[in-house]
């Protein structure tokens, strides 16, 4: 396929706007599949994962190609779900152009203005479809209304529904001037435009020449002249300007009933650019450093970049690329710029919902897939060795929610692991790591149905079932007060070589962050220096655990100044087991408190929700810092503690309607409240004792 015939593109929506239905819709009316899948009843070639099917939402982007009117449209289908939109922006970094889908009945919703902020981010051009306008009340103005609130960009109706609700029949072309009217099929028919529409299309009509002439200063004049422009000035000018996103055209109509979608696919094809109209992209040149440009002809060094992984059952591992140079041919060797190896493969593919086609050769703007690469993953780009490039990929959010995972199977830990990298390939926003202190494996994620679905995939893929649990807080130890002249002996007489080792210390308290300080200060010979080093080894195994609930002590400085020892019976060991038992007394009676982890909290609320968000945090123990007011939105910043937000994801969704997003980092320890070290201590004991 000449690369000017080519178009790609991300479908994007909140969820529950029909995004896959639409595509499922073009799919059919493009003859790329034989009947028309639905969502609901589980029969889409798009939504085919188990976990898909079961929640009735997408989880991870699919892709299908379709062939209309000789050019070759590759469709990307990417979540709505608030948990899975980073896939969402990993199609759209690959992707030439965006198709947002918008709900005629519930336009905004708590993700829309999610859809939206990520629309501008990658700054692609861009088409609406205004969905679902058969059912009841369904409102196409109202909701094109609502969602140019959201938008800096403006909205051109390039299609009018006819009729409303339960009496959609419908839509006007205003472009060629047309309207069609659809039978409980979705087959079109061509008829009159209705004519108590007349006015009506006649403002949106010269609305939409206006906008696509003020895009080219030759289409401007002749309009500013009075003269009619033509159909395919018209398009021309509308797709200068959409390029130029100057506004985003929007069409109508109902995915379920197929209407509306052999229009819009016509205009995916006459409005949006190709990646021949979009020119040369920048990448960096590895050698270098510096930017370098490669066009995106056929005929030029290839280059690529791999956005998504997934892992097929009977294939294995696929890589899915995004040309944006030369030609791929199968059985070639191919640079991963990101190792700096060598990459072989035989055959290519293009991905056709769960399916693979094998296919000889790919050019610029297609989207394909190879089998089994040894060492890329989501993010590397793969080039000619000749003429390597490297492009950037996006930054994905952080994890906002943490789990423990318990196995149910004794011995499956290591099965559990494995099994995680595995999934981490098809998923680089899973964050799985190990707490050094707590000794838990942890796995991160975007929500509860993230984690859950993981889970799901993690049984039905691997066989490994496993329970999940608030991690363990890493809480620590410290001292409040100094003690002088703490003094252990350790005496122990057997039938053989007895144990003897008595150290004096002082113990004081150090600032926070400080850590554990040894001194040294001995005077005279009551305790040979050979003994020092078995000492301060004791010192520190026994702060790895401390005496108050077994949590790892810090922040302190222990005084070695004085001790005694025997001729024979004294030994490195006496010595280690003396220290240990002098420094958990002497914290003991040094006021021992616990310290507890903070984070900073960053909070993105709309202003009308500011107020319950700063109680809340309040509330949580936590300390706001500072305000910071944006378009609509305040950016909250406190200091809490680990322990009260645990499960902050989903608290913030219910006090927000989904709409607050936060960043949470690690920031410092602090003293617990007295009132709760003793609870803390007790639930410690309790679980040791278990």
């Amino acid at each position: 396929m000449e690369t000017g015939k080519i178009r790609n593109l991300a479908l994007v929506s909140q969820s529950g706007s029909g995004k896959t239905s639409l595509a499922e819709a073009m799919l059919f009316s493009a003859k790329a599949t034989s009947r028309l899948g639905r969502v609901d009843d589980g029969t889409s070639v798009l939504d085919f994962e188990p976990e898909e099917i079961k929640r009735h939402i997408t989880v991870s982007t699919a892709f299908y190609p379709l062939d209309w009117n000789r050019h070759r449209v590759y469709l990307m289908d990417a979540p709505g779900d608030d948990n899975f939109l980073c896939e969402a922006m990993m199609a759209l970094r690959a992707a030439d152009n965006c198709l947002m889908v918008a709900d005629a009945v519930d336009p905004v919703k708590p993700q829309t203005q999610k859809i939206c902020n990520m629309i501008a981010q990658f700054g692609l051009p861009t088409m609406m479809f205004v969905n679902k306008l058969d059912k009841e009340r369904a409102d196409f103005t109202k909701a094109l209304n609502a969602i140019g609130e959201l938008m800096e960009t403006r909205l051109v109706p390039i299609t009018l529904p006819v009729g409303r609700e339960e009496s959609f029949s419908g839509i006007v072309d205003l472009v060629q001037m047309k309207a069609f009217q659809f039978d409980e099929s979705g087959k079109a028919s061509a008829v009159d435009i209705p004519s108590d529409m007349a006015d009506e299309v006649e403002d949106a009509r010269n609305n939409l020449i206006e906008y696509a002439a003020e895009s080219n200063d030759d289409l401007l004049e002749k309009f500013l002249e009075g003269e009619e422009l033509s159909a395919e000035e018209i398009v021309a000018g509308l797709k200068q300007g959409i390029m130029d996103g100057g506004f985003i055209p929007v069409a109508c109509g109902s995915a379920a009933r197929n209407a509306g979608t052999t229009t819009l696919l016509n205009f995916v094809v006459e409005l949006l650019p190709s990646p021949e109209d979009l020119g040369s992209v920048t990448g960096i040149d590895p050698k270098t450093g510096e930017e370098t440009e490669r066009e995106p002809s056929p005929d030029a060094p290839v280059s690529g970049l791999v956005f998504k992984t997934l892992t097929d059952p009977y294939t294995g591992r696929l890589s899915i690329m995004r040309i944006y140079s030369g030609t791929v041919k199968s059985d070639g060797t191919l640079l991963n710029v990101n190792k700096d190896e060598t990459e072989r493969f035989g055959q290519i593919f293009v991905l056709q919902g769960k399916k693979q086609a094998s296919i000889e050769q790919a050019g610029p703007g297609e989207i394909i897939a190879f089998a089994k690469l040894k060492v890329t993953n989501t993010g590397d780009t793969l080039s000619d060795p000749a003429a390597p490039v490297q492009y950037e990929f996006t930054e994905l959010p952080k994890p906002v929610l943490t789990y423990a995972l318990k196995p149910r199977t004794r011995g499956d830990e290591e099965k559990i692991t494995q099994a995680l990298a595995r999934l981490r390939e098809e998923d680089p926003t899973l964050v799985v790591s190990r707490d050094s202190q707590t000794n838990e494996l942890l796995l991160s994620g975007h929500g509860q149905i993230h984690i859950d679905a993981t889970l799901e995939k993690l049984e039905r893929k691997f066989n490994v079932q496993v329970d999940l649990t608030l991690p363990k807080i890493p809480y620590r130890e410290t001292i409040q007060a100094p003690k002088k002249g703490v003094i252990y002996r350790h005496k122990k007489q057997t039938g053989g070589a007895g144990q003897f080792a008595e150290v004096h210390f002082d113990i004081s308290p150090l600032s926070r962050d400080q850590g554990f300080e040894f001194e040294e200060a001995l005077v005279g010979m009551n305790v040979p220096r050979n003994f020092v080093p078995a000492v301060e080894k004791g010192l520190n195994e026994a702060m790895q655990a401390g005496p108050l609930a077994g949590y790892p002590v810090t922040d302190l400085k222990v005084r070695f100044y004085d001790g005694k020892s025997h001729d024979v019976d004294s030994s490195e060991m006496a010595f280690k087991i003396a220290a240990i038992q002098c420094f958990k007394k002497g914290v003991l009676e040094a006021r021992p408190t616990l310290l507890e982890p903070f984070v900073k909290l960053t909070v993105t609320v709309p202003d009308d929700a500011v107020g319950d968000i700063i109680g809340d945090l309040n509330g949580r123990r936590g300390k706001v810092m500072g305000m910071e007011p944006g378009n609509g939105v305040q950016v909250v910043t406190a200091l809490v503690p680990v322990a009260e937000v645990q499960k902050y994801v989903l608290d913030l969704n219910a006090m927000t309607a989904g709409r607050g997003t936060f960043t949470m980092e690690p920031s410092h320890y602090e003293e617990v409240p007295p009132n709760m070290v003793e609870k803390i201590v007790a639930a410690s004991k309790a679980e040791d004792e278990k």
